[in-house]
Order: C-alpha cells, then sequence, then structure tokens
C-alpha cells in the first residue's frame, strides 16, 4: 500500500516537529515533475503488529497557502460533524485539539474553534506531506506512485457523481456501468501514459492532456482488400511526440 496519512495525527505530528528545522537542506533538495520539495525517509513500525514500513515526508514551501486553505476546509467539515452530533471515529483528535464544546440546557450544543490551537498547528504543519508506504523505499517514486493512485481514484469518484446525477432518461443502469468501466480503463491507460511521458521527459513539455490534444490529428485509414491502410500526414512535434515514446509509425 501507498496513501497519504492526515498531520492531524498524533505520531505524524511527533515526526514532522523532529525534522521540520532540518528537512531544509542541499542534501533533502528533490525537483519532482517541476516541482521543488523537501524530503525526508525513515523506517516506521506500524500498528499493533509493528509492520515495517517507511514513511516519506515533503516540505513544499511554496504549497502552504494551498495547505492552510485545504485545512480550514477541514476544519469547517469537522465543525459540522460536532453541531450535528455526526461524529467519525477517525476525526477524533482533530475534535480534541481545535474544538470547544459548550452545552447548556437552553442553546444547546454550541461548537467554537480553538483558534490558538488552529494557528500553532499552521505555523508548525502546514506545506508537509506525508505518504506511508509498505514497499517503496525511494521517496520520489513513492510520491509519484501515491499521486497516479489518487488522481485515478478522484477521477472515478468525480465520474460516479457525474452519472449518479444523470437523468434516467438519459441513461439506463447498463449504460452508466458500461461508461463507468471505460472509463476508468481510460484513467489506468493515462496513468500508464504520464509514466512514460516522466520517463522521456515529455512531461516537461506537455501535460497528459495537452499530448492527446496534439496526437488526435493523427488518423489511420483503413481500406478493404489488398489495400492495406495510410496514415494521415504526421506533424512535427507528432513526430518527435512518437521518437520519444519510441513509437515508430506503420505506414
Amino acid at each position: 500500500f501507498t496513501l497519504a496519512v492526515s498531520n492531524s495525527l498524533k505520531w505524524v505530528k511527533g515526526i514532522i516537529y523532529e525534522t521540520r528545522d532540518s528537512i531544509q537542506t542541499p542534501e533533502n533538495y528533490r525537483e519532482v515533475d517541476g516541482e521543488i520539495l523537501y524530503v525526508h525517509s525513515r523506517l516506521f513500525l506500524w500498528g499493533k503488529d509493528r509492520r515495517r514500513c517507511y514513511v516519506h515526508l515533503y516540505y513544499n514551501a511554496h504549497a502552504v497557502a494551498t495547505a492552510m486553505d485545504t485545512f480550514t476546509e477541514e476544519l469547517l467539515s469537522y465543525k459540522e460533524e460536532l453541531a450535528s452530533g455526526q461524529t467519525v471515529s477517525g476525526h477524533e483528535e482533530a475534535y480534541d485539539a481545535f474544538f470547544t464544546i459548550k452545552e447548556t440546557p437552553v442553546r444547546g450544543r454550541k461548537v467554537l474553534f480553538n483558534n490558538e490551537a488552529i494557528m500553532k498547528y499552521r505555523d508548525r504543519y502546514a506545506g508537509f506531506l506525508v505518504i506511508l508506504t509498505n514497499g517503496i523505499e525511494d521517496p520520489v517514486e513513492a510520491l509519484r506512485v501515491y499521486r497516479n493512485k489518487d488522481t485515478i481514484e478522484k477521477s472515478f469518484d468525480d465520474l460516479k457523481n457525474q452519472l449518479d446525477m444523470k437523468r434516467l432518461r438519459i441513461h439506463s443502469a447498463a449504460s452508466m456501468d458500461g461508461r463507468l468501466f471505460v472509463q476508468f480503463i481510460a484513467l489506468i491507460l493515462m496513468s500508464a501514459l504520464r509514466k512514460k511521458m516522466r520517463d522521456t521527459k515529455l512531461i516537461e513539455k506537455y501535460t497528459v492532456r495537452e499530448l492527446l490534444l496534439e496526437m488526435e490529428t493523427l488518423t489511420q485509414v483503413r481500406y478493404s482488400g489488398k489495400y492495406g491502410h495510410i496514415l494521415t500526414e504526421i506533424t512535427k512535434p507528432q513526430r518527435e511526440i512518437l521518437q520519444s515514446l519510441k513509437i515508430q509509425p506503420k505506414t
């Protein structure tokens, strides 16, 4: 497995606290797909069974503002859970650390933010990402595997949510299932293409979508019988892409 773990967990905060002042050194500097990161990795015995895992810590100074916005959105969600009484078992640490709950006979439950704790957390932990894996020792590889997996899962979830909102007169259950399957296969193929683009440095010039748009005019025309097939004219950028991917077009 390869997964991101919440910075609000006690053991994660401990690792960040231990390394935050020493992580920004030249030895820890990495550039990943144009993004500047500082990384720290260590062995970690996880769970009751003390399973041998790797913890990879990443710090991105440019992502601090985005991380703070994401954290604020999480806090708003946690507050709603507390106010409604529909708490989530995995969020107890966040409830205890960042909220104050007051119960009165007249007004009932009142949930307040613990702003002092929130600001302290932001100052200490914003900009950090922590990945836990049981099989990937290299931090750059672990990050890429996680991002590929995360992209596919989020895209598939977005697709399911979109189809769930379709009116039944437009999509039958069978056609929705079929479309989901085709789109899921497409996401897997896009992930494989993204890996090839990283390996060949094409990712520095194109996004996956831009590369597909560049290649979409290349068409194979098939003829029945002895005539076989022909390709439409290959442009210079298309030829460079094919050469980078070591694809020999059959003319």
